[in-house]
């Protein structure tokens, strides 16, 4: 007997040996006593690493210049008003009131607990990436009947270091929280392949509504019926439409609440390549995860300037075109590698986003795509020849979670540490050099503070490509190190940078104060009402006061 396969039947052999029937595994089934070890472990490994989290202050977008997510109205006072204002208005540049909501009942409970805010604020963020590798095991289970092997894949979602930032810090609870819906969202609809199910609508809205990130749902859904249960380009479309519909709709809402300036946008024909060069980025960071940071500085403007931009791009464009050639002897591993693309395309540089300006590339745009790094994993683990490689992925993990505890998740703890760490691995690092002196300046360090925003106002003289985000991060500098000048009682040098930084943001009405002051300071009047004529003509709403105070002060000094 021939016991040579045909191609054919390779395929079909690969496909009956990894296509599983749709739901085999519910979620109810983690609490059977087959699966009570495995779902003891997906609870309590993860908040061993993560418990240290909770004495962790709120930072950087978490209460930033008196306007981070808890000081929207809502979470200042709860009533029909905020919520109203909640649910029609935007906020921080985002539309996420499901996320205020839910910050908001967090805020209560610690409040009746008499819980510090933090606190709560940092274990509900663990307790929901609990239950996303939960979500992770469930779906996972769909496609590799291995539970030992889902278990691993898992377990890298959960543990692997890329994913501290979205866990360790307060202001990605509203990531956390729109991937548990979207998986919530795609369980549902597993569930019921034959016919359309409101309440997969209804989770993918909740989503939305949490970050418009979950558009990725979609793709998630797509890349299943495609790799998964093979449906044709037609079927496919049919039973995807409604759901991107709905995510159209968010995403134009969210586009309509950015402010993306245009300094900050490459050309059309140049963003596949900046999608391409984040892809071989993400790769490097997750078998290489130990220079991970809160930015990198690598903005698309600054990335399209680089000689290896375009070639570097091929490299992954091989890899895609050698997988998809190969997608139908391969349609797990296709789809692993689908869902990871999936994963982080709405920030991967193909559409523009606020955030670019500063770094194209950020740990926490991976959240979604470690969804088809475990489902890699999982398949790897299951299809190892023989145990020593089975247990090189345990070692591996071990590692991973090593530098999560111990390394990772300690540098936010607070500002310091965090801005300290980081400005070693922005390769432009005035971001950090930016926040890591306003937090030495807040904490009374003025000399510490000086010497960084001397690299960052340095670093921005030097940067050939000047964007809308780097501008504003000068002028932010120039006003902070004019400040420190001012209680040095240095006017003349605290002068010279609040000019310079109003010049750099002049539609900034907060540039104008402390130079109008320092001004009045000197005793300079007529370079004081030019500025307010400046201002009034460039229609900058400038305080009441303001204008009373140097005709007021002035008014003495010529009667001097």
């Amino acid at each position: 007997m021939n016991r040579k396969k045909t191609k054919s039947q390779q395929i079909n052999s690969w496909e009956n040996a990894e296509k599983i029937p749709v739901i085999n595994f519910q979620f109810s089934d983690l609490w059977t006593t087959d699966y009570r070890l495995i779902t003891t472990l997906l609870i309590i490994l993860p908040l061993l690493i993560y418990a240290q989290v909770y004495d962790f202050v709120l930072l950087w977008d978490d209460n930033g210049a008196g306007s981070g997510h808890i000081y929207n109205p809502f979470m200042l006072n709860a009533n029909w008003s905020s919520l109203g204002q909640l649910l029609t208005e935007h906020y921080f540049g985002m539309y996420i009131p499901v996320s205020y909501l839910l910050w908001s009942g967090v805020q209560g409970l610690a409040d009746v607990l008499g819980v510090p805010l933090n606190s709560a604020l940092h274990l509900a963020n663990v307790l929901v990436h609990i239950i996303n590798g939960l979500l992770v095991f469930v779906i996972l289970r769909q496609f590799v009947a291995n539970k030992w092997a889902v278990l691993v894949g898992a377990l890298f979602f959960l543990l692997h270091p890329i994913q501290v930032e979205v866990v360790a810090w307060v202001s990605e609870f509203r990531s956390l929280l729109a991937f548990a819906f979207c998986l919530s969202a795609l369980y549902i609809y597993l569930k019921n392949q034959t016919k359309f199910n409101f309440l997969t609508l209804f989770l993918l809205v909740l989503a939305l509504l949490s970050k418009p990130s979950a558009v990725v749902f979609v793709l998630f859904v797509a890349a299943v019926n495609y790799f998964h249960y093979g449906l044709n380009l037609s079927k496919n479309i049919q039973k995807t439409l409604p759901f991107a519909l709905v995510a159209l709709f968010f995403v134009l809402v969210a586009s309509s609440v950015q402010d993306i300036h245009s300094s900050v946008i490459i050309e059309v024909w140049q963003r596949p390549f900046a999608w391409l060069d984040s892809v071989v980025f993400y790769l490097f960071k997750l078998i290489f995860p130990y220079h991970l940071g809160a930015s990198y500085s690598l903005s698309s403007k600054f990335i399209s300037q680089q000689w290896w931009f375009y070639p570097l791009a091929f490299l992954p464009l091989g890899l895609g075109y050698w997988l998809w050639i190969k997608r139908k002897i391969y349609p797990i591993l296709a789809l692993a590698i689908g869902l990871f693309l999936a994963g982080f395309l709405p920030t991967s540089g193909l559409l523009s986003f606020s955030f670019q300006g500063y770094s194209l590339v950020t740990d926490r745009y991976l959240y979604f795509a470690m969804l088809g790094v475990a489902l890699l994993l999982a398949m790897a683990f299951n299809k190892a020849d023989n145990r020593f490689w089975q247990y090189c992925l345990i070692g591996v993990l071990l590692v991973f979670t090593g530098l999560s505890a111990w390394r990772q998740i300690p540098i936010w703890q607070n500002e310091l540490q965090l801005w300290s760490h980081s400005k070693n691995y922005e390769l432009n690092p005035q971001y950090a050099h930016s926040n890591l002196a306003l937090e030495l300046s807040t904490t009374g360090k003025k000399e510490q503070a000086l010497v960084y925003l001397n690299k960052t106002i340095q670093h921005f003289h030097k940067v050939p490509v000047k964007n809308f985000a780097n501008v504003t991060n000068a002028s932010n500098a120039l006003a902070n190190r004019g400040t420190i000048f001012i209680q040095q009682k240095k006017y003349k040098k605290a002068l010279a940078d609040f000019n310079e930084s109003s010049r750099l943001d002049p539609y900034n009405p907060s540039k104008y104060h402390n130079l109008i002051n320092t001004m009045l300071r000197l005793k300079q009047c007529r370079q004081a009402f030019s500025v307010l004529a400046f201002a009034r003509k460039n229609q900058v709403e400038l305080p009441k006061s303001l204008p009373q105070k140097v005709r007021k002060t002035c008014k003495k000094l010529v009667k001097n």
